[in-house]
């Protein structure tokens, strides 16, 4: 299996456009050690030919700019798309659709919960629903059209969008992870972009994966206080934080195969590569995803 990311950061990427905080200050001027980064997604392949992408960031038209993988074929508008996977309603994971909605000659697959939150409450989106199907959870799916990859939606702990949340109600499958098995080899991929805690059927999907990408919002609960006092923690916002009491890091660190934060506030301190904070994570086996890493597995 082939995984491209296409973006690495929370929503906003970095630099978030209304934000002075230090991160995106330095990212704006070119530092080397803070590059900038897009909004949440990766890629994934059986083959290296044909793709399917794990959440549409709002910033996809630049990412597949970035990506000869999937660019159209010269003369044509034959894309190697196959499949578009939602783990939430999000904005950050679900604006690139709009940015999609010229072709569908893919597919839209997410929860029942997730296609009728955004087909019932927001008419652009309709566009899309000839193209969306969804998948009950812990059901397998084949994600692209040759059936060589294949999808299951698991639980993790539930969170409503803001956006939805004085209309919509909670539900298990308002946030899901997601498994990606490559059939002939056994491959597996864990991809868990949104995590607010890390309970044992989390923990037993997460370690059965090969390579697992995980929620690393915010590297610790008062993160976001420390800039704008009266913000809500990480974990009332649905993240769990890296490092502190409630915390990923030392769990994720003694999971066999390997381990990539995703989905970065543009506070967090791991974004800055020099930083004390990146190199405590790096230090225990568990890797700071960036935009246009790929890997093999």
């Amino acid at each position: 299996m082939h995984v491209r990311v296409l973006g690495s950061c929370a929503g906003g990427g970095l630099p978030q456009w209304n934000c002075g905080g230090p991160n995106s200050v330095r990212a704006r001027s070119g530092d080397p050690a803070v590059p900038a980064q897009t909004q949440p997604s990766i890629a994934v392949s059986a083959d290296g030919e044909r793709w399917s992408i794990l959440n549409a960031s709002p910033d996809i038209r630049e990412q597949l700019a970035r990506f000869p993988g999937l660019h159209p074929r010269p003369g044509t508008r034959d894309v190697p798309l196959d499949t578009v996977v939602l783990t939430s309603a999000e904005l950050d994971h679900v604006m690139g659709l709009l940015v999609l909605r010229e072709a569908l000659s893919y597919r839209v697959l997410s929860t029942h919960w997730v296609r009728e939150a955004i087909l019932e409450q927001n008419a652009a989106w309709r566009l899309l629903e000839r193209a969306w199907g969804s998948a009950p959870l812990d059901t397998e799916v084949p994600l692209d059209r040759d059936g060589a990859l294949e999808a299951r939606f698991f639980p993790v702990a539930p969170k409503i969008p803001p956006y939805l949340r004085e209309i919509a109600r909670p539900h298990a499958e308002t946030t899901v992870g997601l498994r990606v098995v490559e059939r002939r080899s056994g491959a597996r991929l864990a991809f868990v972009p949104g995590l607010k805690s890390l309970d044992s059927a989390t923990l037993a999907e997460l370690s059965a994966a090969d390579v697992r990408f995980v929620d690393g919002t915010f590297f610790t609960e008062d993160e976001l206080r420390e800039l704008r006092p009266g913000a809500p923690g990480a974990i009332a916002m649905g993240h769990l934080p890296i490092t502190g009491p409630e915390s990923s890091l030392a769990t994720l660190a003694e999971l066999p195969g390997r381990t990539f934060y995703i989905h970065m506030n543009n506070t967090n301190p791991i974004l800055d590569r020099d930083s004390a904070q990146a190199a405590r994570v790096t230090a225990v086996g568990v890797g700071i995803a960036f935009d246009g890493m790929e890997i093999s597995l």
